[in-house]
């Protein structure tokens, strides 16, 4: 085919060229001849039979050596730019017969702002996540109760009052937040759970609260009233052995005697049907519930109804934790359940090691280990925690040695309280088989846990060189 007309062979119908891309039919070669101030030459084929007389006679054709620039004349800034200064004239119009075509990039506006609006969205929502894990962290404290705390409200405070107090003593986390929680203004509902239209108001007096307690629960307590004067306070913390709990009690009940003590935790009311038969006699260590008891002024000699209290305490705990049917689950009674939680009461230092060393003797039990608690050894020679062990102690010879006895103890070690209790019925996954003290991640108290013994032994050695009781 010549640059200028058809052959013979050719589809003789109309065709299109580059002309039907620009008004009044013009050819990217005469758009080029303009912009390069030459006069427009438009090439002509010659009118064939069959063609419609309605049609122009003569049709533009882009020549091969010039439509190669088409290209730079149809870039897309021509079509985005004004006819006005471009290389069209002013007044002429599109014909109708021409279809004009824009061409746009691969990535369209729609793509481009599309994952704009994405980044943005993610942002956002990230953002407003971490806001409301923070205020709930706030309103309820992801760390464990603290120490009991007498709380003194006095005569004509006012509730901000109470909340600023309430954060110096460290029952509440936030006083600022619990202000407004208080307040519960529309403004902050969606960011804070908070009870809407409720009037706060506190007696004055002495409470007993806890460290760290969450919003409800502080207001909770403070709602039940202060202690009347008459009524004497008692508080045993976790992890006491039996011995240690009637010391603590002789000393806060100077009314109580040491022999009717003894014999009131001995007496048929602290029986729990899942204590094990084989028992030769009864042994209620575990199973009196660590807590701050209030007695009345005419129990205050009665050392039977204290000690039926905290067992009772301790049935409604062990209730509530589900602990028959989540101790089956596990392969284990519900008192062996208590023996672990017990373990777990004397080893772990801080609260995050807990479910970690759960596991450590859950994996040690299923694998059939002596567990090789020193915990359990300082118990069986009458040790307390902190005193060091001989090697002789750890040589000895008791049912509740577990260096050398396999299984657990017999009997619990000491009272477990309510997240150790929960840490047994809910390991942490992990193969952990060891576990030691280095003061890892510079936080005092925290374990290293290990799968092997190589790797047990590096940090044994970190524990020997902190001198952190290692050895």
């Amino acid at each position: 085919m010549s640059d200028e007309s058809f052959s013979d062979d050719e589809d003789p119908s109309p065709g299109r060229s580059s002309a039907d891309l620009s008004p009044q039919g013009r050819s990217s070669a005469t758009i080029g001849a303009r912009v390069g101030g030459a006069p427009p030459t438009t090439p002509v084929r010659p009118a064939l039979p069959g063609d419609d007389p309605t049609m122009p006679t003569a049709i533009p054709v882009v020549p091969t050596e010039e439509a190669v620039g088409e290209a730079m004349v149809w870039g897309p800034s021509v079509f985005d730019e004004p006819e006005e200064g471009t290389v069209f004239e002013p007044g002429e119009e599109v014909r109708p017969d021409v279809h004009w075509v824009r061409h746009r990039p691969a990535w369209g506006p729609l793509p481009r702002w599309g994952l704009v609006a994405f980044a943005i969205l993610l942002t956002f929502g990230v953002g407003y996540r971490l806001v409301m894990d923070w205020a709930s962290d706030q309103m309820r404290p992801e760390s464990l109760f603290g120490e009991d705390v007498r709380f003194v409200i006095e005569d004509g405070w006012s509730t901000n009052d109470v909340a600023a107090a309430l954060g110096v003593a460290d029952v509440v986390d936030n006083p600022a937040m619990f202000r407004q929680w208080m307040r519960c203004p529309s403004a902050l509902r969606w960011l804070i759970e908070c009870p809407v239209d409720v009037e706060y108001s506190f007696q004055a007096g002495e409470y007993v609260l806890r460290e760290h307690l969450a919003f409800q629960d502080a207001v909770d307590r403070m709602n039940e009233g202060p202690l009347p004067e008459e009524v004497i306070t008692v508080m045993l913390p976790e992890g006491l052995t039996l011995a240690q709990s009637v010391d603590r009690l002789l000393v806060q009940m100077p009314a109580f005697a040491e022999d009717e003590l003894w014999a009131a935790l001995i007496s048929e009311r602290l029986v729990w049907e899942h204590y094990p038969e084989d028992l030769p006699y009864l042994v209620v260590e575990g199973l009196l519930f660590p807590d701050t008891y209030q007695l009345a002024e005419e129990s205050l000699g009665d050392e039977l109804d204290l000690v039926t209290r905290m067992h009772r305490q301790f049935l409604s705990v062990v209730e509530d934790l589900g602990i028959e049917q989540r101790s089956a689950d596990l392969g284990l009674t519900p008192y062996e359940v208590v023996i672990v939680a017990s373990l777990i009461e004397e080893e772990a230092l801080i609260e995050d090691d807990r479910g970690r060393i759960s596991r450590v003797i859950h994996n040690r039990l299923e694998a059939g280990w002596t567990l090789g608690i020193d915990a359990s050894t300082r118990y069986a020679v009458g040790k307390t925690a902190g005193e060091p062990l001989t090697g002789e102690d750890l040589a000895s010879e008791s049912l509740w040695n577990t260096r050398v006895t396999s299984g657990l103890p017999p009997t619990p070690i000491a009272a477990p309280g309510r997240t150790s209790l929960e840490a047994a019925l809910n390991p942490t996954d992990g193969p952990w088989m060891y576990y030691v003290r280095t003061d890892e991640g510079d936080v005092a108290g925290a374990h290293t846990f290990a799968v092997t013994a190589d790797e047990f032994e590096r940090a044994k050695s970190v524990c020997v060189e902190k001198d952190l009781g290692c050895g």
